[in-house]
């Protein structure tokens, strides 16, 4: 049975939203707006953006081609982020499982435009979570579409470790003064709206970490653009801020305890990379197929061949568990934002699963959540680049130049392995919380599904999680 027969990314995502209580009628909508989006879609032209490129004229920075224009029709004309958005807002609620549905229609057609696009609503979660009367003016730019948002947390000495930030920030009179220099900022000087981290400074010494909604450019200078392997319609800036006032009520949560409400947020983020990785690897699993089945050599296709075969079908068994994947890391972040015990104990939704949450240490609840999330972004991100890349090896030499989508496509989706942690920083953090399983007396959840040659080969390039979600006398 080929991919084309088998279930869609919607297919997925719609069982787990059942789970979370969203009706027929809620899908249809949700089901609609894939449509929509996949229309507007079609006028998008990434290779063109690719190949100009973004670029720093005059200080600010100028989108390639009509990217723009689809950006705008996208967040503008059919208001996208009002979806996500509380009702109180006059938005829809949607949770990260829709969100992830709709980003994989945008990853598929380009990486670039799903960066510029969906880590503004990271930044709106992260002004919801706290939200204050202050911030209206702020919320409803975004949900305008004015303007696009940016999380300034990276630094040259913090990467995966940001509590190694160097950025001060300053309490005077009723505002804060930001004062540092931020690296490998996506939309960074493109986008008005941002999050960032930094020291919280008291009386000259540094007590925790601030997090701040910065709006506005003012005091913000774009020092460069990155020139990068990939993702060349996306602005990668290092931002200069040069006493950047913040006012106080623009603090997330409370002086200097910031960092860990940024491990929070970082959740739904590693969500939405895993998401680009599984759509990337579908569009180039289409584009192999696609290739194969029509370039002859020796007098017959060479999907006749058994070499090229072989890997169509291994791609066809990965593809369905990396979307199981993104869709079970999306339900299990969900349940935990809404105060639920992450792993899947009914799903009725049901007050006493909130009053049983609650008997639950915190620490715990977090650490199951990230378990999902981390699983899922590392997983995909791998399988994703080597499945990726025998796809351009199906297309032979034409798979090296730069006329043809897959060069495109394996120069973006390196970065998946990369940001928003590490794969090995997701080793990590997932052999470590699998405690919060053992600690509930659960056992680690696995995915009943045909092993690939691409999932053995991650699993041995990380040993320290190989084994498990796996029987430990499996054979590799």
């Amino acid at each position: 049975m080929s991919l084309a027969d088998k279930k869609t990314t919607y297919d997925f995502l719609a069982p787990y939203a059942k789970k979370l209580g969203y009706t027929d009628d809620d899908l249809m909508e949700f089901k609609a707006v894939l449509e929509t989006i996949e229309e507007i879609m079609q006028k998008a032209k990434p290779m063109e953006w690719d190949r100009e490129g973004v670029k720093l004229v005059n200080g600010k920075v100028v989108l390639p081609g009509n990217m723009e224009s689809i950006l705008k029709e996208l967040i503008q004309d059919n208001e996208l982020y009002r979806f996500f958005a509380p009702e109180k807002f006059g938005g829809y609620g949607w949770s990260t499982v829709f969100l992830s549905g709709v980003g994989s229609v945008v990853s598929k057609t380009d990486l670039s435009l799903h960066i510029l696009e969906f880590i503004s609503l990271s930044v709106l979660e992260g002004i919801l979570m706290y939200y204050r009367e202050e911030y209206d003016p702020i919320i409803e730019k975004i949900l305008s579409g004015k303007t696009v948002g940016y999380v300034g947390f990276t630094e040259p000495q913090a990467g995966s470790n940001l509590e190694n930030v160097k950025m001060t920030s300053e309490k005077d009179g009723d505002e804060y003064v930001l004062n540092g220099v931020k690296i490998f900022i996506s939309n960074g000087g493109y986008a008005e709206v941002g999050l960032v981290l930094a020291q919280n400074v008291v009386n000259g010494k540094p007590e925790g970490h601030n997090v701040f909604i910065v709006d506005g450019l003012d005091g913000i200078t774009v020092l460069r653009l990155e020139e990068k392997m990939g993702l060349h319609a996306n602005p990668t800036a290092q931002l200069q801020f040069k006493d950047v006032r913040v006012p106080e009520e623009n603090l997330i949560y409370k002086p200097g305890e910031g960092y860990t409400k940024v491990l929070e947020r970082l959740m739904g983020m590693r969500v939405g990379v895993a998401w680009q990785a599984i759509s990337a690897t579908e569009r180039a699993y289409e584009l192999a197929k696609e290739y194969a089945e029509n370039r002859t050599q020796f007098k017959r296709p060479i999907i006749q061949f058994d070499g090229v075969s072989r890997k169509i079908r291994e791609m066809e068994k990965a593809l369905p568990y990396m979307k199981e994947l993104g869709a079970r890391a999306a339900y299990h972040l969900d349940r935990y934002l809404k105060g639920y015990v992450p792993i899947d104990t009914g799903a009725t939704g049901h007050q006493s699963e909130l009053q049983a949450a609650k008997m639950l240490p915190g620490i715990v609840r977090m650490g199951m959540s990230h378990f999902f999330v981390s699983q899922a972004k590392l997983m995909t991100a791998e399988l994703a680049w080597h499945i990726i890349d025998d796809a351009v090896q199906i297309h032979g030499g034409n798979g090296f130049i730069a006329e043809y989508e897959v060069d495109k496509i394996l120069r973006d989706i390196r970065v998946t392995r990369i940001y928003e942690g590490t794969s090995e920083v997701h080793e990590f953090i997932i052999s470590k919380t699998k405690d919060s399983f053992e600690k509930m007396n659960i056992p680690l959840p696995k995915i009943e599904h045909e092993v690939s040659l691409y999932e053995k080969y991650v699993r041995e390039r990380f040993p320290l999680i190989k084994n498990i979600w796996y029987n430990s006398d499996e054979k590799l």
